[in-house]
């Protein structure tokens, strides 16, 4: 068993090999000393759950990046944007189109109930 555990240990590449220890099962139960030793070097659930999701640091940019974007509509409307680089039709409708009519007579009979 020693032989194999040099070949684990190897395999990890650890330059600290004295603090590892591989544990065999005999079948007895984990004493409590040894399952509390197991259980303080355990990640946290919350460590667990940003791996499991996948979260890292690009995911909190992008979730600053829709705070300020969704703060700043709220703020200063929608199409500040497109406003702020010069794009036309962007923000308020300042130009009616041609397309539509300037008055709408609706007591006409096609309108009535």
């Amino acid at each position: 068993n020693n032989d194999n555990d040099d070949d684990i240990l190897a395999a990890l590449g650890e330059a600290d090999n004295e603090n590892i220890r591989i544990i065999r099962g005999t079948g007895d139960e984990i004493t409590d000393d040894l399952w509390d030793d197991i259980q303080g070097s355990a990640p946290s659930q919350f460590e667990v759950m940003k791996q499991l999701l996948g979260i890292n640091i690009f995911t909190y940019i992008l979730a600053a990046a829709i705070v300020v974007m969704l703060s700043l509509n709220a703020f200063l409307g929608p199409g500040w944007l497109g406003q702020m680089i010069g794009n036309e039709g962007t923000g308020t409708f300042t130009e009616i189109s041609d397309s539509l009519p300037s008055n709408i007579d609706l007591n006409q009979p096609e309108n009535l109930l």
